[in-house]
């Protein structure tokens, strides 16, 4: 099996084609490179990079790109320069992967128990393909109890939330930074949006439109993006260890 291999797959589940502003796909080593041994993960950091040479890892498969903006220069502690040193090869899987069939978008919906209604909340292609969902629920639920739900089905350690007084029956859902799909949300009806990132300016206008904004961060709504791929690429290829990296953890602590 070759990381062209593996390559052609993922395309196939989130044409990286599709992917907005980004840089996706392979990033470092060879698409003629063999690979017994995938790890996922959020994000390549040396870390990770330690745990995958550790675990005979080839490929690293990552949400967000490794390289992201041009480099003027590689060298340590860039974790691309550890990866070349490293002979490992990296694919990114970001907005082409956020908005797949089954991708990150449905992996958060499933993890919090909604479903989608009513399209995509920002449409981005012809085809009305883009990011984030539109979720009716079955009850309705308190801005606190919303941000309750979501810090316990995200296992996550605290979230932040709107404290205003309303009822939420219709929410959207927005993995990774959403803070500027609030109005789309407020547009189509919502009563709140789940997302992540949210500036201190978006809060004002929340409040201000009496509208409620969970913010589960950034590393909360994604960090399902590694579990789904590493899913995907095990059921895919049966004779490839596949695992998602124990050091895919939050970059940040709380008190």
């Amino acid at each position: 099996m070759t990381v062209k291999d593996i390559y052609d797959y993922l395309n196939s589940i989130a044409p990286f084609n599709t992917a907005v502003h980004d840089n996706v796909g392979l990033l470092t080593g060879s698409m003629d490179a063999e690979v017994k041994r995938i790890c996922t993960c959020l994000d390549i950091t040396n870390p990770i990079i330690d745990e995958a040479v550790k675990n005979g890892a080839d490929l690293i498969i990552s949400h967000h790109p490794v390289i992201f903006d041009p480099l003027k220069r590689v060298s340590p502690p860039n974790p691309v320069y550890k990866l070349v040193h490293e002979d490992i090869s990296a694919i990114a899987m970001h907005t082409n992967f956020d908005m797949a069939e089954g991708g990150v978008g449905d992996a958060l919906l499933e993890l919090l128990g909604f479903e989608a209604v009513d399209g995509d909340l920002e449409p981005v292609h012809p085809n009305g393909q883009g990011f984030g969902s539109v979720c009716e629920l079955d009850f309705s639920f308190t801005a606190r109890a919303l941000a309750e739900h979501c810090k316990k089905a995200l296992d996550l350690g605290g979230v932040r939330y709107t404290p205003i007084d309303r009822e939420i029956r219709r929410v959207a859902v927005c993995s990774g930074s959403g803070g500027s799909t609030m109005q789309l949300a407020i547009d189509r009806g919502c009563d709140a949006l789940i997302t992540g990132d949210i500036k201190h300016n978006v809060w004002v206008d929340a409040i201000n439109s009496n509208f409620v904004l969970i913010d589960a961060g950034h590393f909360g709504t994604e960090k399902c993006a590694s579990h789904r791929l590493a899913a995907l690429l095990s059921r895919r290829f049966l004779d490839i260890t596949v695992f998602t990296a124990e050091n895919d953890t939050e970059p940040c602590a709380y008190v």
